[in-house]
């Protein structure tokens, strides 16, 4: 039961968004409620669906059948792969690519875009991951399994929208990737090394760091 409740929360928060971002209807919103009365619309909807299914899912972690357990090997990858999410989201906020939803950039590949078309986004998939590596209850699979998913469709739905409003944007979306790494290894994008803002990366290590040293005590999980 616990797992349906905090599947039913992934889906209203999950089909909220993207219904309000919708070619259909954020236009729409848009035009009658204006730019930043909208922006605060989707926020607090996102806030009042997202908010319950955190709470919830805190209330009832490790619920229902256990499929796996964490091991040396899975909490060791999930440490790594978390301080990766950690300095794609602070490079992605702080980048503002053109993949956002409020974008200060042209749509062309640049620092991290090249090796993700959504840091952001990316950095919940990896999360999201990296969590279920180490929470093998059903429960926990869902709750984290949903930001896979969600940014996931998340980056989908954005591509798909930019496509028809941004010039450039497909080209743009051609030669890179969702997936970290990605178009590298196709070789359509160098890693440039010299692009990266190596400040922001810093910053989401260091926060890393002090979420790691914390996390036993505020939210569970292996020393």
């Amino acid at each position: 039961m616990e797992s349906i409740i905090i599947l039913f929360w992934w889906v209203l928060f999950g089909g909220s968004h993207l219904v309000l971002s919708s070619q259909q209807i954020r236009p729409k919103l848009i035009q009658r409620l204006g730019e930043w009365p909208f922006r605060g619309l989707y926020s607090l909807v996102a806030l009042v669906t997202l908010i319950p299914l955190i709470v919830y899912f805190f209330r009832h972690k490790h619920a229902e059948p256990l499929f796996w357990s964490s091991s040396i090997v899975t909490h060791d990858l999930t440490v790594i792969l978390m301080a990766f999410a950690f300095t794609l989201l602070s490079m992605g906020l702080t980048a503002r690519p053109p993949s956002a939803m409020v974008s200060g950039s042209k749509p062309e590949a640049y620092g991290v875009t090249r090796i993700t078309r959504h840091p952001t986004f990316a950095a919940f998939f990896v999360f999201g991951l990296a969590h279920g590596l180490v929470n093998g209850s059903l429960g926990d699979l869902i709750f984290f399994g949903g930001f896979a998913a969600f940014a996931w469709i998340g980056a989908w739905h954005q591509d798909q929208r930019k496509v028809v409003e941004v010039p450039g944007y497909a080209e743009f979306k051609a030669v890179t990737s969702f997936l970290p790494f990605g178009a590298m290894i196709k070789k359509q994008q160098p890693l440039a090394l010299k692009e990266m803002n190596w400040v922001a990366a810093v910053a989401g290590l260091v926060i890393f760091y002090l979420i790691r040293l914390y996390h036993s005590s505020w939210f569970g999980g292996l020393v």
